[in-house]
């Protein structure tokens, strides 16, 4: 082998000395950053028919950022009294989410009420399986509701426990709704201002009343609460100029009933 072979071989050898080096210190200090392709945060949306009404506008929120794949599971029906929910709450840890956001209680009201500290003891055993493979829990208050459904009192006892819980538990947070979704006071609104600034209805009507469900405002809504949630503990690029408008706010579940997301304000 000739000197000159010999010296760009011992060249390349101490220039890749180097490069390994920084690399191990860059790490040993934790300023190496390895941007991922695609999605790299994982999140799993869970709850009841308002959390189902919510679902697309989180979804639509977070994907937004080109760094988060959303799973929807919610549904109508569900309450952590209610038979089978621990295979359904099992089976939204499948997919290993990052974050998991849940928004629920309507159906477990009566039980609610009727021993509180009961159901706080059930919502711990919950939130030790929804953290238990690491995940980060974003709890969301139950919103408010209209005054003919005569539930205010049981709600606001459900997310004292729903809070109660997150100040029991580093890996849950909870997100209050009231102001989110309701009124100045927090009370319950059919209309007000949306994300674009403009106002907007994000109740739904049920036969010519107010209905605690959501339309695709509302869900908009719920949507960019939770992405600001999300920031303060994973960092994500900004989202997408106009994300709620797109095609997600003319899903069939905002027809049900037919009409009641018609901007109605009487």
């Amino acid at each position: 082998m000739s000197d000159d072979s010999t010296t760009r071989q011992s060249g390349f050898r101490s220039r890749r000395g180097i490069v390994l080096a920084i690399i191990l210190l860059l790490a040993a200090t934790g300023t190496l950053v390895f941007q991922a392709s695609g999605p790299v945060l994982r999140v799993a949306s869970l709850g009841d028919s308002v959390a189902y009404d919510g679902d697309p506008g989180i979804r639509a929120a977070l994907e937004a950022t080109g760094e988060v794949t959303v799973d929807a599971r919610s549904y109508g029906g569900v309450g952590l009294l209610r038979p089978g929910i621990d295979g359904y709450l099992r089976e939204a840890l499948d997919g290993n989410p990052d974050v998991v956001v849940v928004m629920l209680g309507g159906w477990d009201l009566g039980e609610i009420v009727a021993d509180p500290p009961a159901y706080g003891r059930r919502l711990d055993e919950v939130a030790g399986l929804l953290t238990s493979k690491g995940a980060t829990v974003i709890w969301l208050g139950m919103p408010p509701t209209p005054p003919t459904e005569g539930i205010e009192e049981a709600r606001r006892t459900a997310n004292r426990e729903f809070a109660a819980l997150a100040d029991r538990h580093d890996g849950v947070n909870y997100l209050d709704t009231d102001q989110i979704l309701g009124d100045r006071f927090g009370g319950f609104t059919r209309m007000r201002t949306g994300v674009a600034g403009t106002d907007v209805q994000v109740r739904k009507v049920r036969d010519g009343r107010d209905d605690g469900h959501l339309c695709p405002a509302g869900a908009a809504l719920l949507g960019q609460a939770v992405l600001t949630a999300m920031r303060e503990t994973h960092v994500m690029p900004e989202e997408m100029e106009g994300w709620w408008e797109g095609e997600w706010t003319r899903d069939a579940r905002y027809e049900d009933p037919l009409g009641g997301c018609a901007a109605t304000t009487d």
